[in-house]
């Protein structure tokens, strides 16, 4: 029988996602694996997971920066869609950067898959949100983009660029910054497996001093949104 798939980036997080789901009653039915650091081996891992375990539904859960005022450090933050920052042209000593759809390319576009629908990936992929996320949730709840990116934002001014440069090809607000989402996400849409990210916020992005960082309680965040919006995190009374 398949279970629901937990990937965390790294062992860090997985061990403190782990502590907070002890006070909540452990981790129910669901296979924790890491998926590794960065955009390269966090698809690679994917990948290698999907094929082992086969499960019917995949969660990405780690920590991010935030690039939206309304998001506070210390929240956490289900995603309805995730965005590719970096792939493309040109971006770097001043010159403008365009990303690989506005040059015309795709990502992926392969003629046929397993169901015989053509996939075509370019720089945004939908995501599914948990249940619990309703028409009466706020805004930001029912729809927020997340930017992956291949190097964390150095400062604020360089979050504020990426987050004006990736607005268009976003149909939500671009409320946070990681480093795998995306490359989660398009391993998860090669193996038609659906796919859910929640994001901890631990800091603003491009604040690079950790000790305005607030990790542990983005986790625990993280792990308090699992066991309200996933039954298999429920605590059995």
């Amino acid at each position: 029988m398949s279970r629901p798939l937990l990937l965390v980036p790294t062992a860090m997080e997985r061990e403190r996602l782990i502590a907070a789901f002890a006070h909540r009653g452990g981790v129910g039915q669901w296979q924790i694996e890491l998926c590794g650091f960065g955009v390269i081996a966090a698809a690679a891992l994917t990948t290698r997971h999907l094929i082992r375990h086969r499960p019917d539904h995949v969660v990405l859960a780690g920590i991010a920066g935030t690039l939206h005022p309304d998001i506070a450090v210390g929240s956490a933050v289900w995603f309805s869609e995730v965005l590719c920052d970096g792939i493309g042209v040109g971006g770097e000593f001043g010159d403008p950067f365009i990303s690989a759809s506005e040059l015309g390319w795709s990502q992926v576009n392969l003629p046929g898959a397993e169901d015989g629908n053509p996939i075509e990936i370019s720089d945004r992929l939908p995501l599914m949100l948990p249940t619990t996320v309703t028409p009466d949730s706020s805004p930001l709840e029912r729809a927020s983009s997340l930017l992956t990116v291949c190097a964390a934002s150095a400062s604020p001014a360089m979050a504020a660029c990426r987050r004006e440069r990736a607005r268009d090809q976003a149909t939500a607000d671009l409320v946070a910054e990681d480093m795998e989402g995306f490359a989660v996400a398009t391993a998860c849409r090669l193996a038609n497996v659906p796919l859910s990210i929640i994001r901890g916020i631990s800091n603003i992005a491009g604040d690079r001093d950790h000790r305005r960082w607030e990790i542990d309680l983005a986790i625990d965040r993280i792990a308090e949104r699992l066991a309200r919006d996933l039954p298999p995190f429920q605590t059995t009374v």
